[in-house]
Formats: C-alpha cells, sequence, structure tokens
C-alpha cells in the first residue's frame, strides 16, 4: 500500500493528496484496501470489536423491533442492512424472524450491502441456511425506491473525512505527502475547498490556534443518495459521534481520527497504511440536516443503552439463570448487562431515527416506543 500511496502522491501537482483520498485509498482500494483484504477484522482474533460480536442479543433485538413495524404495517417486510460485515448480524436477525416471528419471515427479505468481496462470501457463508437473502455490492445495486428498515452499524465512521487545521489566523486543508526519506508525512495547503468552507460556517467553527476538525463530505453524499432512493422507510443509524456542542469539548480538540490495529488505538494514522481500520466520530447534527432537507423526520437520538432498553432488551433475561459461568443462561444475562450498563459500551454509541415517506400516524407509532 506505500508504494502505491507513493505513486499517487509523486503523479500529482502539488505532490500531496487530499487526506479524503488517502483514507479512501488504505481503507477501500480494491487490492491492498484493509477492507479488502482476505483476514479476519471484526471479533477476538480482528482489529476492533462490534456490539454483534458481544452478543447474538443485540441482532434480536432489532429483528423484534424490525417486526414490531412489519406487524404494524408501518414499513414492508425488507429489511435493508448497509455494511453488513462478516454477516454474523444477519444471521441473528434471521434465525431470530425465522423461529420466534414466521408469520413475519414467509414475507420477509433481507438485502445486504457490503462493498468488501471478502465480507460478502462471509455473509454468503452465515446466511446459507435462509432463503431471502440477496448479498449486492453498492448502493447502486439496489433497486429503487427503497420500502422497508435501513439499518447500519458502524457504517459512517469509516467513511473517508476532509481534515482541516487552523494556524496563523487561517484554516488549512490537511493534505499527505512525502518527507525527505520518501515517508508519508502531513502537510498544510491553504485551504479553498468550498464544500469545506461552507461546512465551517454552517456549523460556526471559528479559527483557534491548533484546532482540527474532520468535515465529512462522503457521508453527506452518501446520505442524500440513500434518501433520494428512499420511498416508505425508516433508517436506523448506529454509530458514534458528537452533536455540534460535544465538537467543543478540549478532548476533541484535534479532531478524532485514530486507527485500531489488533486491538490497538494508533493515533498516527499514517503508520500502518491498508493494514489497519480508520475511523472518526461522525457529526450527527449533519446526517439530520440531510433528512431534513430531503422533507424527512428526525424521530429519536440517543444513546445506544436508552435505544436497547426502550426496545426492551430486559425481556432477555433469563430469570433464575445458573451461576456457572460457563451456561449458556449466564452468558446471556452478562451480555445483557453488557449492553444496559451506565458507562459500558453501548453509552459510546448513539442511535439516529429517520422515517421518509412516512404518513403521520404511522411516525406517531413508532415515537410510541421511545
Amino acid at each position: 500500500m506505500k508504494d502505491i500511496l507513493r505513486e499517487k502522491i509523486k503523479e500529482s501537482a502539488l505532490e500531496a493528496i487530499p487526506f479524503d483520498e488517502y483514507m479512501s485509498l488504505c481503507l477501500y482500494h480494491k487490492e491492498k484496501g484493509y477492507y479488502s483484504r482476505m483476514k479476519e477484522k471484526i471479533g477476538r482474533k480482528g482489529d476492533f470489536y462490534t456490539s454483534s460480536t458481544v452478543s447474538h442479543i443485540f441482532s434480536e433485538v432489532i429483528a423484534s423491533f424490525f417486526c414490531h413495524l412489519v406487524k404494524n404495517k408501518i414499513v414492508e417486510p425488507i429489511f435493508f442492512e448497509f455494511g453488513s460485515g462478516n454477516g454474523r448480524f444477519a444471521y441473528g436477525l434471521l434465525n431470530y424472524c425465522q423461529n420466534k416471528e414466521p408469520f413475519v419471515y414467509r414475507s420477509m427479505k433481507y438485502i445486504a450491502i457490503e462493498g468488501s468481496a471478502y465480507h460478502r462470501t462471509l455473509i454468503q457463508k452465515n446466511t446459507e441456511d435462509f432463503t431471502c437473502v440477496e448479498i449486492v455490492s453498492s448502493i447502486n445495486s439496489v433497486q429503487s425506491p427503497l420500502n422497508g428498515l435501513i439499518f447500519s452499524n458502524e457504517l459512517f465512521d469509516a467513511m473517508p473525512v476532509k481534515v482541516v487545521e487552523f494556524q496563523i489566523n487561517n484554516w488549512y486543508e490537511v493534505i499527505i505527502g512525502l518527507n525527505e526519506e520518501n515517508e508519508l508525512c502531513e502537510k498544510l495547503l491553504l485551504l479553498e475547498d468550498e464544500e469545506c468552507i461552507q461546512f465551517l460556517r454552517n456549523h460556526q467553527f471559528t479559527g483557534s490556534e491548533g484546532l482540527r476538525v474532520e468535515i465529512p463530505i462522503k457521508m453527506n453524499e452518501f446520505h442524500h443518495q440513500l434518501i433520494d432512493k428512499c420511498g416508505n422507510s425508516i433508517i436506523v443509524s448506529i454509530d458514534y459521534g458528537n452533536t455540534r456542542e460535544e465538537w467543543d469539548e478540549m478532548h476533541r480538540f484535534k479532531g478524532s481520527l485514530r486507527g485500531f490495529y489488533e486491538h490497538q488505538l494508533i493515533e498516527n494514522v499514517l503508520q500502518y497504511p491498508g493494514e489497519m481500520d480508520l475511523t472518526t466520530h461522525i457529526h450527527w447534527d449533519e446526517l439530520k440536516k440531510v433528512c431534513e432537507s430531503n422533507n424527512g423526520d428526525n424521530l429519536y437520538f440517543g444513546s445506544q443503552r436508552e435505544f436497547l432498553i426502550s426496545l426492551g432488551i430486559f425481556d432477555w433475561l433469563v430469570p433464575h439463570a445458573s451461576t456457572n459461568p460457563f451456561s449458556q443462561e449466564y452468558k446471556q444475562n452478562r451480555a445483557v448487562q453488557t449492553f444496559v450498563m451506565p458507562g459500558g459500551m453501548s453509552d459510546s454509541f448513539q442511535v439516529l431515527i429517520q422515517s421518509i415517506g412516512l404518513a403521520e400516524d404511522k411516525i406517531s407509532l413508532i415515537k410510541a416506543v421511545f
């Protein structure tokens, strides 16, 4: 990957590339990108955990919410999952629907949208026992309109961002070039990108010396494209991010970009290009604005812990469970505890629920859940 980056940099008139291009190559290059690599990325043997790898309970709670929406005729029985990863979530969701809600399952369709060819093979393997599955590589392969529940978990945090920094009374764009040793390094270029300038104005980021801001151009483009394809849909987005007020907190002064390599947080995002995950906290206010600008409704925003409690995760507790730590009942109760413990992993994630094209009576039924 370093050779590919060096070549791209040397081909550029500036002898440098924007940070979003660097991030895109590192994560999504068709041969050398992190998500294209034929290796485990999620779980104990990978580089990071997701809620789906903690317990099947996570996918089952989401499945119960989906079935509630279908049975109340709020959405059609179609479940879209963007960024489906290894298919573990899909298996849990489909298994729950098949065994607990056979009426919903009989008419159900599950569509996985996953850009990584390696992950698509894993999804195929994990869902081979279910007949209602379709696996595609991009949003462009999904036929419009999208009617149903559209779900993503940690999708937006890995979308390429532009990075800007305030220095000496001016905003500069962070770009990636080469130093005298032919190694990757950051450089600053006076900011001229109009989208970035407009973003900073819209969100009132005033310059403080050394302040860094990650600008989610790709996330915005994707969300506009998604909503444009929606018919009558509910969009459930789970991720970690900040509201505009939270970006002013001191621990975010240098931004939120970091890497994850074998479960270690790597602050130097140039250290293992193509070998580690790159991620940022997302701008939740931007996702809300995109929905509103497309005549959609923002129905709910809160922590994953509050979301799961509202959906009835305590129903997954096993009463009078065995105290044997190796028993299935004990493990299930511990998993519930992990998801609802204040200050635990679920407080690190937020959930945004949006609706597109739904009548007011259906919106009221969704709001009643929360």
